[in-house]
């Protein structure tokens, strides 16, 4: 379910206090999938937590409007075992 209309957009103070518009490279890390990319983090690197190890995105244009977790895989991928002779 998505977040009502009426509710502005939501972003953790964690990133917050982690952002800092007049450095060109800031590395933000998140441990919170909830928060809402807006124009600000555009060209920004994120390191996302999924519960076991951090992933490393570039935030570009596209993803504007869409929320931090959206971006971060929570499942492995399958390894086929190897037949035995």
């Amino acid at each position: 379910m998505s977040r009502s209309s009426w509710k502005p957009i939501y972003i953790h103070p964690q990133v917050i206090s982690q952002f800092n518009p007049n450095k060109q490279t800031n590395d933000i890390v998140l441990f919170n999938r909830s928060t809402m990319l807006t124009e600000e983090f555009l060209g920004q690197r994120i390191h996302i937590y999924n519960g076991m190890r951090f992933f490393s995105i570039e935030v570009d244009s596209e993803m504007i409007g869409h929320k931090v977790g959206e971006f971060s895989p929570t499942k492995k991928k399958p390894i086929p075992k190897k037949k035995k002779k």
